[in-house]
């Protein structure tokens, strides 16, 4: 008995140890930290963004779109307690690496050349503020408004509006988010592949989104 008993108490620091590192939240759940009065719309699980190109191929010369999406898009909106947007807390998050279209070939151009994801894995859109939107934020019904912003794509930042529109369900939301861009705005080189006859200058950016509203007490 006196030989097992020193054993005990060394056997539950490690497993206290293994519980707390298998208990730690992914980073994509931690809530921000809010001041007291502030309000945060959080990105959640489901947000999808896309882009849409107008292209003409080498099999059919007629105008199609290469669509290509991504559920890599994190971010946070926060709002003091007046419901002014606080800018450096405010973005939205973007993994372009993950942009999937159904041309390999084409999503291979983008990385390398167009964006080059290896040095600039991310696209981000900074908020500084919005028109339309109520304060306090509604609990029930929809709404549309304009948010305000600094996008980034490489090394590129340009001021960007996004025309947007919510529902709000007691303390969720669904939106869209869209705006229009060009390949030269942001000095991105268009696909050049030999099955692309000519792309089209214009850059539709769409989001999906999936947001939770969190207030501080």
């Amino acid at each position: 008995e006196s030989a097992q008993n020193p054993a005990s108490p060394t056997s539950e620091p490690a497993s206290t140890a293994a519980s707390t590192s298998s208990a730690q939240p992914s980073s994509e759940n931690i809530a921000p930290v809010l001041e007291s009065g502030s309000t945060a719309i959080v990105v959640q699980d489901g947000t999808t963004a896309r882009y849409i190109v107008g292209e003409r191929g080498t099999r059919l010369s007629i105008l199609s779109e290469a669509i290509g999406e991504t559920s890599d898009v994190t971010g946070t909106i926060i709002f003091n307690e007046n419901g002014s947007v606080l800018s450096k807390a405010s973005v939205l998050t973007v993994g372009v690496d993950g942009l999937t279209s159904d041309e390999s070939r084409e999503d291979g151009f983008l990385r390398r050349s167009s964006i080059q994801t290896s040095r600039f894995p991310d696209a981000t859109f900074s908020i500084n503020g919005t028109e339309g939107l109520d304060w306090p934020l509604p609990s029930e019904g929809s709404v549309s408004f304009t948010l305000l912003g600094n996008m980034t794509i490489r090394d590129v930042t340009k001021p960007v509006t996004l025309d947007a529109g919510a529902q709000f369900t007691g303390d969720s939301i669904t939106a869209t988010a869209s705006t229009i861009i060009t390949f030269d705005q942001f000095e991105m080189s268009k696909p050049n592949l030999a099955f692309i006859l000519s792309v089209e200058g214009e850059i539709r950016l769409e989001l999906d989104i999936q947001a939770s509203v969190r207030t501080a007490s």
